[in-house]
């Protein structure tokens, strides 16, 4: 009877202490349930990562209606605009900018020639969509009075920065502009209509269509080639999908907060 008694108490303190084991190993089944517990959490936690990230990109930044608009994926209206772009030294043209690292704003170039424009988020849209997105885009490091080529450019003479004051044209003394032609169609072999000397990265993208040249020039001169690539816009934007610009007189000037000088204003000074 004594080894019965002994029998069933260790048997109770068995059941009470939830083990089962006599070797004391753990229970697998438990095991899979607490690390399907943790993955759930790290699940949901990834998911409001991203959601987070994706709001942090568009609060604060106003509205979605002013041009360029944002894809926001969300069925409202966007653009996707087009620009020929340039790079000239002396009256030389430069090969085209290759574009840099996976683009989360959406203003890029395809290495053709042409900056693509159709913004992902709210901060690239409307005012936002600056030439200095696009420069920050190819590793373009650009200044008031010269810049530093993006990686694998050179100048004709196999230089990577062009600064005023050290860089010459001819043995003349020159300086940084940049020109912009509201319609690219039409700018080979006119003037620009419009020559900005500084503060170039604030520049705004205003119209479908248009074109820019950041040139370096003799000191004073109006003498600036369109994009060799304006002529094409529309072929070359049609690649990718984007919608070709049809009226020009649709576009409209940029913002007169940014500092720009007129090719008359040039030409008199």
């Amino acid at each position: 009877m004594a080894s019965s008694s002994s029998a069933k108490k260790v048997a109770r303190v068995a059941a009470k202490s939830g083990s089962g084991n006599p070797s004391g190993a753990k229970d697998p089944a438990k095991n899979r349930n607490w690390i399907f517990g943790i993955s759930i959490v790290l699940i949901v936690a990834l998911g409001i990562g991203i959601v987070l990230f994706a709001r942090d990109q568009n609060v604060g930044a106003g509205d979605n209606t002013q041009a360029p608009k944002a894809n926001l994926g969300n069925g409202e209206q966007f653009d996707h605009w087009h620009a020929a772009f340039a790079v000239n030294v002396c009256g030389t043209e430069l090969s085209p900018v290759q574009d840099g690292p996976t683009d989360i704003q959406g203003i890029h170039t395809h290495n053709d020639g042409l900056i693509h424009i159709h913004p992902f988020t709210k901060l690239a849209s409307g005012e936002r969509a600056t030439m200095a997105r696009f420069f920050k885009q190819v590793g373009f490091t650009v200044t008031d009075t010269g810049f530093q080529l993006p990686e694998g450019m050179t100048t004709e003479d196999g230089g990577t920065t062009v600064k005023e004051g050290v860089t010459t044209c001819g043995g003349e003394p020159g300086e940084l502009v940049m020109a912009h032609w509201k319609d690219a169609r039409s700018a080979t072999g006119t003037e620009p209509d419009q020559i900005f000397r500084s503060d170039f990265s604030s520049i705004k993208f205003t119209e479908d269509g248009g074109a820019y040249t950041l040139a370096f020039v003799k000191k004073g001169s109006t003498d600036i080639a369109a994009p060799s690539t304006a002529a094409e816009i529309e072929s070359l934007g049609a690649v990718d999908g984007g919608a070709a610009p049809t009226d020009s007189s649709t576009v409209t000037s940029p913002p007169a907060e940014t500092p720009a000088t007129t090719v008359a204003e040039s030409s008199g000074g």
